[in-house]
C-alpha cells in the first residue's frame, strides 16, 4: 500500500508540475482584500515600530532575563535605541492554519490534538481562529477567546476535514488578508503543511503570500511535514521501491517528488525567518505535540521591543531590519523588516 502511495504521488505532482504552468488568476476574494488595504491606510498616526523578538541559546529553549541594554536595533543599518521594553505576555491574534491535503490525511488525528493542546496553553487575553486549506480555502471557526475551548474544539473535530490537492499560497494569503488585517495588535500565524502547493486554479503566489503576511506584520510559525515525507521516501528508496525503480522512469519521478519536497522545505524557512519565526521539522506524527507546545513555550517568552526610527519611513519604502543581542551567541528571530505603509498601523 505504502509503496503504490509513493508512486501515486510522484505521478501526481509530476502531473501537476507540468500542467500549472503559467496559470494564473486573479479571484475576487483577493481583489476584495487589495482594496480593504487601500481603503484602511492610516487609522492611527504613529511612528513607533514594534518588534516581537525572540532569543534562543544553542539548544534552542527561550533566554529569559535580558534588559533593554542587551539589544541592538539596526533599522536600515542605522543603530537605534530602545523605546520601551518587556518580557510580559502581550496578548496575540493567532491563526491556525491547518493543510488537509491528502498528504496529511493519516496524521489528521495528531494534528486536532496537538492544536487543540496548543491552544489550550494560550493566555486567557489571545484570541484564536481556525482555518484549513485543501482543494479550497475555508475559515472552520472565526476570531474568539483562547478559552473557549469547546468551540476551537468543535472546529477541530468536526470542521476540519480531508480533501486531495492543497491550496497552501492561497490559504496563507487570506490567513493574512482575510482575518489578520480585521484585528489590532500582535498577529501570529501557526502553519502546519508540507508547503508543496498543488491548486489546480492557483489564485495566489508564493510571492503575493509572503507579502500579504509581511503588510501586516505577522509572525509565522510553520510545522512542516517535509521531513516526514522525505524520510518515508529515502526510506523506500533504500529498499525494495530501490529494486523495482531501478533504471526506470518511475524512479526519475521519485527523485523529482524529493526535489520538490526540499524545495517546499525552503520556502517554509524562507516564510519563518523574515517574519521572525520559527520553523519545526518533526519526523513522526508523535513530534507534532512537542513542537506545538514548543511554539506555545516561545510566544510566552518573546520580548516586545520598541523603538522610533530617526527618519521616517516613506510610504512603499522598504526598510531592513537587524536585531543583535549582547552577549553573542544566541539565536535572535524578529521580522526582517517593514514597509513605510506598515510603520502607520497602530501596534
Amino acid at each position: 500500500m505504502a509503496l503504490c502511495l509513493l508512486l501515486s504521488y510522484a505521478l501526481f505532482f509530476s502531473g501537476t508540475m507540468c500542467g500549472q504552468s503559467g496559470r494564473r488568476g486573479t479571484p475576487e476574494t483577493i481583489n476584495k482584500a487589495s482594496q480593504k488595504e487601500d481603503e484602511a491606510v492610516v487609522r492611527v498616526e504613529t511612528e513607533e515600530v514594534v518588534l516581537p523578538v525572540s532569543v534562543r541559546n544553542a539548544a534552542g529553549r527561550p533566554v529569559p532575563g535580558l534588559v533593554a541594554e542587551d539589544f541592538l536595533i539596526y533599522d536600515n543599518g542605522i543603530r537605534h535605541e530602545v523605546l520601551s521594553f518587556n518580557q510580559r505576555r502581550v496578548a496575540a491574534n493567532i491563526v491556525l492554519l491547518l493543510d488537509a491535503s491528502g498528504s496529511v490525511f493519516s496524521q489528521m488525528r495528531f494534528i486536532r490534538s496537538a492544536a487543540k493542546n496548543f491552544a489550550s496553553n494560550l493566555g486567557k487575553e489571545d484570541r484564536v481562529c481556525v482555518m484549513q486549506f485543501a482543494d479550497r480555502v475555508e475559515l472552520l471557526q472565526d476570531w474568539i477567546g483562547a478559552s473557549e475551548a469547546e468551540k476551537i474544539g468543535h472546529a477541530l473535530d468536526w470542521k476540519y476535514h480531508p480533501g486531495e490537492r492543497t491550496t497552501f499560497h492561497d490559504g496563507l494569503y487570506l490567513a493574512a488578508e482575510d482575518q489578520l488585517r480585521k484585528v489590532e495588535g500582535r498577529r501570529i500565524i501557526i502553519l502546519l503543511t508540507d508547503g508543496i502547493d498543488t491548486a489546480e486554479h492557483k489564485h495566489a503566489s508564493f510571492n503575493d503570500a509572503l507579502g500579504a503576511v509581511r503588510r501586516v506584520e505577522a509572525s509565522v510559525y510553520v510545522v512542516s511535514l517535509t521531513a516526514s515525507l522525505r524520510a518515508v521516501v529515502e526510506g523506500q528508496m533504500g529498499g525494495r521501491l530501490s529494486r523495482l525503480l531501478a533504471g526506470g522512469y518511475a524512479r526519475h519521478l521519485v527523485t523529482q517528488y524529493l526535489g520538490t519536497i526540499n524545495a517546499a522545505e525552503k520556502l517554509l524557512e524562507q516564510i519563518a525567518e523574515t517574519t521572525g519565526g520559527r520553523i519545526f521539522l518533526p519526523i513522526e506524527k508523535e513530534d507534532l505535540l512537542p513542537a506545538y507546545t514548543a511554539i506555545a513555550e516561545e510566544l510566552r517568552t518573546q520580548y516586545i521591543v520598541t523603538y522610533k526610527p530617526k527618519v521616517r519611513a516613506q510610504a512603499g519604502e522598504w526598510r531592513a531590519l537587524r536585531v543583535l543581542v549582547v552577549p553573542g551567541g544566541y539565536q535572535v528571530a524578529t521580522r526582517t523588516g517593514y514597509t513605510g505603509r506598515a510603520l502607520r498601523r497602530a501596534q
